[in-house]
């Protein structure tokens, strides 16, 4: 089938229906998620936007948001900083797409970090990026890998992983402790409940492997680092020995988004791209979460240009299930992007993504 193209439509590469997967047969790129509900909480721009859903509609997080204004031509003005991590809720009542968010805030107004420092802990050193979430037990929980900042632009890296949570979706998380601290044994980018379980998908390299790697925890459980499991076989084989965990899906780069698609009747796995294909996103199937997962059944492509600028690299390409249309053959999905020349001057956007 032909690739669509507009100036709003990019260009897909559809599968025969003859494979395990679909055709995508239409892209609508629908711009920059920057609308009046960043403009309200005086965010200039951010990065990240995973989303679960929360009683009364769905908890969207970001990474580096930073605070400022645009003028009427949307040219940024940054002043005010920067904050690691934050959210806003969508309402279940919202109907735009992009949607209009409604973002914790502090008593300034001003968008709020959403997950707190502990002590010996410095934004000048420090900072919280925002991993995959989950509401359960009456509690939005969110996993977040805390990052050492050195002093060049490229210079940090991780320092582990933990779990923050909140009984109040829309409020500060609190970071969870143990006698042992902080860190929790996974940093999944994704979390997807299904029965008593909550499985975790990460991704990561280990001896010299590299994709997505599967772990399970019950939901009255996720609170206690010793009670995660790890797939250390094919299917539902389980351990508690991290050393034998396998890996799940090889060679997918960056992050990873997994939903149930109702009209696929298959879960479909999303990620970013790769240095070699900059601007691709590429989907997989699955009919059980524990796999076997497919190779990439169709991929989509990022037009060149977004926001006035040339994009350099596609990143944190999520799924959003609550926009899904159509029992989903209309899927959305959103993503960040580096942009030519750009510094901070870029936020997520939204692309529609139609299969047969």
């Amino acid at each position: 089938m032909a690739c669509v193209l507009t100036s709003a439509l990019g260009c897909s590469s559809p599968r025969s229906r003859k494979s395990v997967g679909f055709e995508v047969v239409q892209t609508r790129f629908l711009g920059s998620m920057w609308n009046q509900g960043h403009a309200a909480a005086s965010i200039v721009s951010q990065d990240g936007g995973f989303s679960y859903a929360v009683p009364g509609g769905s908890l969207w997080w970001f990474g580096d948001t930073l605070r400022g204004t645009r003028d009427e031509e949307g040219k940024p003005h940054f002043a005010g900083g920067a904050v690691s991590a934050s959210v806003g809720l969508r309402s279940q009542t919202d109907d735009h797409v992009p949607p209009v968010l409604h973002y914790l805030t502090g008593a300034d107004g001003r968008v709020a970090q959403a997950i707190g420092f502990l002590a010996g802990e410095t934004w000048e050193h420090h900072r919280l990026w925002p991993l995959g979430g989950i509401y359960a037990n009456g509690k939005s929980y969110i996993y977040y890998s805390r990052i050492e900042i050195g002093t060049g632009v490229s210079d940090f890296k991780s320092d582990g992983s933990g779990l923050a949570c909140a009984s109040a979706p829309l409020s500060p998380h609190q970071r969870i402790t143990t006698a042992d601290g902080w860190r929790f044994p996974v940093a999944p980018m994704c979390v997807v409940p299904d029965g008593d379980w909550l499985y975790l998908y990460e991704i990561d390299t280990r001896n010299e492997r590299q994709g997505v790697w599967l772990s399970r925890v019950r939901a009255d459980q996720i609170e206690d680092p010793g009670k995660y499991e790890f797939q250390c076989g094919s299917g539902e084989r389980f351990c508690t020995k991290k050393a034998r965990q396998r890996l799940l899906l090889k060679s997918v780069p960056g992050q990873v988004s997994v939903a149930w698609n109702e009209y696929l009747h298959k879960y479909v796995l999303v990620s970013a791209s790769d240095i070699f294909r900059p601007r691709e996103i590429r989907f997989h199937v699955a009919d059980r979460l524990y796999g076997p997962w497919s190779p990439p059944v169709a991929t989509i492509t990022v037009p060149e240009e977004r926001q006035g600028k040339t994009v350099r690299l596609v990143y944190c390409a999520y799924l959003h299930p609550e926009l899904f249309r159509e029992n989903g053959r209309i899927m959305n999905v959103t993503f960040s992007m580096r942009l030519r020349n750009a510094a901070f001057d870029s936020n997520c956007e939204t692309v529609e993504v139609e299969i047969l």
